[in-house]
């Protein structure tokens, strides 16, 4: 039995760097991460400037092939979070630039996949926190678009959304619909139990963070319709911010010896339900 986390951050410079996480992580039993980009500024990049979003990309590519040099499973994922949106906002950038900016930052997401560097778009999407109403519509514009792209490489999405139960889901359901959106390639990051069964069954993958009291134990409980994530953001200022992947890891495996969940349930949302999303890069080795 192995865990594998779908969302996870790493950063040498504020924490302790994809490769001493990939071996924690190997340790506690882990065998596949799925590493997504970071915000700029958390790399002490620029946002709004088009050469630190490239070394941002860059840095999540090598990251992820630093976690396979420490035999744990990886891909890339890379993208703009909607913070970074929202921060050219308020930077006083129009919204017109802003979405050509955000776009822009989709496309160089697909280049990278069609050149095989990366596996997906992400993440992108809303804020999780109050914003004014065009900011929110600038955002569901460049997700609508990312998705696109994605369909059209048939490449992972990652979302990043406020967690507003069905209303968020139906809302994303439609996006994807009219993005033409392939199945199961769209994934709620950091999704809430009550919208495993209605994301799954329109096609989009829940991401369950498993550092969240309770929330594990309850998505467990209506089948193995999702994935699980650390979200792990790999910064030694905020120590407990969200789970490692290594305790992530070994909570699940103690799970399954105290008989609070099967193999096979860990099989399925571990190794099934991430091969139908990574394809062979997910699957056991």
């Amino acid at each position: 039995m192995a865990v594998a986390d779908n969302h996870a951050h790493v950063n040498e410079f504020t924490g302790l760097g994809p490769t001493e996480v990939a071996r924690r992580f190997r340790r506690s039993g882990g065998r596949f991460m799925v590493v997504v980009s970071l915000l700029t500024w958390s790399l002490g990049l620029q946002p709004g400037e088009k050469a630190s979003v490239e070394r941002l990309y860059e840095y999540t590519v090598r990251s992820a092939a630093r976690v396979r040099g420490e035999g744990v499973g990886s891909v890339a994922v890379v993208g703009l979070h909607p913070a970074e949106c929202y921060r050219l906002v308020e930077m006083g950038w129009p919204i017109e630039k802003v979405e050509d900016f955000m776009r822009w930052a989709v496309d160089l997401a697909g280049r990278l996949i069609r050149e095989g560097a990366a596996v997906g778009i992400g993440e992108i999407g809303r804020p999780h926190w109050p914003v004014p109403p065009e900011v929110r519509a600038l955002c569901d514009r460049v997700m609508e678009y990312g998705i696109g792209i994605a369909r059209d490489l048939d490449a992972v999405v990652h979302l990043h959304l406020e967690r507003e139960g069905e209303n968020t889901l139906l809302s994303v359901a439609e996006i994807a619909r009219r993005a033409g959106a392939r199945p199961y390639r769209v994934v709620m990051h950091h999704a809430e139990p009550s919208v495993v069964v209605g994301a799954w069954e329109r096609g989009l993958v829940p991401s369950v963070p498993v550092g969240r009291r309770g929330e594990f134990e309850e998505a467990a409980g209506m089948g193995p319709m999702f994935v699980v994530e650390s979200d792990f953001i790999d910064d030694n200022r905020r120590p407990g911010a969200v789970i490692p992947p290594w305790t992530m890891a070994a909570k699940l495996l103690r799970a399954v010896e105290q008989g609070r969940i099967s193999g096979d349930f860990l099989r399925a949302i571990c190794v099934d339900n991430m091969v139908r999303l990574y394809g062979d890069a997910a699957a056991p080795t």
